[in-house]
């Protein structure tokens, strides 16, 4: 019998040693590769809310700046000029080339503005509201969650109700703008009855002021400028006017100037009057929190009642703060255009008045220049590692959140010129 010896060979293989040493190599490799794709994600994130912040910044900075330049603006001259009295310690009666349509013929006699309505005072051409405990010197908690409006008192002065009533979070400045419209265009003003007029602007340039109107407007020369409310604005662009709803009063010594004028004719504007403030924006976080926004509010009259329409800007701007730099005080003597004050809005006048006199209003004439600070948050979580330094605002101290929210932070400053108010303009 034949016997056949079969040979034994060894199964190929990975030991289970050498299969949990691969496995381990494999985990570590692995572990890298999550921890440079989380420092990639990370750092695209703060790039992210870094691009956002700055260009948010740019944006809201430039928006304000061309309204803060127009401040004061009344077509040939700024409202200094129409607003200053005939000689030093003279009486309001005196104030001459600024007439409102808006105040009854005694009161345009008396120059009493005060009389006018909060968005119709358009002898000022800026006019500031302090938040409360925001100076230079002053250290504010930043809110967590959604931002809360704040009530009128925490201003100084105390909100008037036209800017109350547009709910804006407590902890910010305010400022309020009136100007007549950069561009004006050459118009004919006639009387169509006893209380009625028709002001046709001709053709000028590649836009006519009564395009995108507020229902609000200035005709100007250099002699005087008059503000009134439209009746209504037709196809042609011509404007009526009355003497009903906001105007009270009409052509009370206006009329040399203005009708009838062949020559020299007077110039048709758009007046306008816009309020900056922090509101509560549309959009949300992504914990489903609201979000702080530049907001910008306009006049517009509607039917013969004026109320400030707002308009979400940019989000993410957290804080906003003004300083306001003011002529040399030389109280009997005109602005020079020599800026060597700066004053929050609370101090620009001894006693802070939301409808201020003309002696108050003075003081607001006298500012040539605003010192704008904002503090940018990225919308969304960028990662960010809280900050040792505390962000500083013209000088407020904004502490952050006693625990990391991951938003990038950046404070953003910046000067604006009133290029109507400097240099005897």
């Amino acid at each position: 019998m034949n016997t056949r010896n079969f040979k034994h060979t060894r199964q190929q293989g990975l030991s289970l040693i050498e299969l949990m040493i691969a496995m381990v190599i494999g985990l570590i490799l692995l572990l890298g590769l999550i921890q440079v794709m989380s420092a990639s994600r990370a750092a695209y994130q703060l790039s992210t809310g870094v691009a956002r912040t700055q260009e948010n910044a740019r944006f809201a900075v430039d928006f304000m700046q061309r309204d803060l330049r127009m401040a004061g603006h009344m077509g040939c001259v700024n409202d200094q000029a129409h607003m200053a009295p005939e000689r030093p310690g003279a009486t309001d009666a005196s104030r001459q080339g600024l007439n409102l349509w808006f105040l009854d013929p005694d009161q345009r006699t008396a120059r009493n503005y005060q009389a006018a309505a909060f968005p119709l005072r358009f002898d000022m051409g800026v006019q500031g509201f302090e938040a409360k405990a925001t100076g230079p010197t002053d250290t504010r908690a930043l809110a967590t969650g959604t931002p809360v409006a704040g009530a009128s008192d925490q201003w100084s002065p105390a909100l008037p109700g036209a800017i109350s009533r547009l709910n804006p979070v407590a902890g910010s400045d305010i400022v309020v703008v009136r100007y007549l419209s950069r561009d004006g265009v050459p118009a004919t003003l006639a009387s169509t009855g006893a209380a009625t007029y028709a002001i046709t602007p001709e053709a000028y340039g590649s836009q006519v002021s009564t395009v995108d109107s507020t229902g609000l407007f200035g005709l100007s020369d250099c002699q005087q400028a008059s503000v009134f409310a439209s009746n209504a604005v037709d196809a042609a662009g011509v404007v009526s006017v009355g003497m009903a709803g906001l105007n009270a009063s009409g052509l009370i010594g206006d009329e040399w100037s203005f009708e009838g004028s062949t020559q020299n004719k007077p110039m048709l504007y758009r007046a306008e009057a816009v309020v900056y403030y922090i509101g509560i924006g549309t959009g949300l976080n992504a914990d489903g929190t609201g979000r702080a926004a530049l907001f910008r509010a306009r006049a517009m009259n509607n039917a013969g009642v004026v109320t400030f329409v707002p308009e979400e800007l940019v989000e993410g701007v957290e804080s906003m703060q003004f300083l306001y730099g003011m002529d040399e005080h030389l109280p009997n003597d005109l602005p020079r255009g020599n800026v060597q004050r700066t004053r929050l809005a609370s101090a620009v006048n001894a006693t802070p008045n939301n409808n201020p006199t003309n002696a108050q209003a003075d003081e607001w004439r006298r500012v040539g220049a605003m010192q704008i600070g904002l503090l940018m948050r990225s919308s969304d979580r960028s990662s960010a590692g809280q900050a040792n330094t505390v962000p500083k605002v013209l000088g407020l101290s904004l502490t952050r959140p006693a625990t990391n929210d991951g938003h990038y932070r950046s404070v953003y400053e910046t000067t604006v010129v009133l290029r109507n108010r400097l240099f005897g303009n």
